[in-house]
């Protein structure tokens, strides 16, 4: 970095930030909305680089926090098996199966991103997209489908395809 201060600033300012809990364009919304965006490619570009890396940084601690509750279930479901006032050997084998089985996995991780440059990726071609659709002297013709976006967001997932509805909600 020519300027290590500003890009320093700019981590520290990214930590303000938790993202935990929101959607992706929910998150880049709220980033977004904190400054007006500059024109220069190169400051959107670090700016977005900043943002995915800590959007990612909360995804894998969210999802690393959900994997140690779910641990710590497991285990609590297996040390501490439900317990009735009937006898062992009077209930009926079929009533027991499933008893001790751990907590089925219910969450699934908000985020899809298998590392930051696929946040990185996506959020500047979300602003890339954002900026066509909404540019007035942008031909009708010429604006972006969503089946280009989609397109050009393949294997941007460490070499695998966002899920499709992820993109279409966007």
């Amino acid at each position: 970095e020519k300027y290590p201060f500003i890009s320093e600033v700019l981590t520290e300012f990214c930590k303000l930030f938790s993202f935990e809990g929101l959607s992706f364009s929910e998150a880049l919304r709220m980033f977004l909305s904190t400054f007006r965006l500059p024109g220069e490619a190169q400051c959107i570009d670090r700016l977005m680089e900043s943002f995915a890396s800590r959007l990612f940084e909360v995804q894998l601690v969210q999802l690393l926090g959900h994997r140690l509750e779910q641990t710590q279930s497991v285990e609590k479901a297996m040390l501490e098996p439900p317990r009735d006032n009937t006898d062992c050997d009077s209930v009926n084998a079929n009533e027991r199966v499933g008893a001790l089985d751990p907590p089925a996995l219910t969450h699934q991780p908000v985020l899809p991103f298998k590392n930051a440059d696929a946040a990185y990726i996506l959020s500047f071609s979300t602003i890339m997209l954002n900026t066509d659709l909404h540019n007035p002297n942008m031909k009708e013709e010429r604006r972006m489908t969503l089946e280009q976006f989609i397109r050009n967001n393949r294997g941007i997932n460490d070499g695998a395809d966002l899920p499709v509805e992820f993109l279409t909600s966007l």
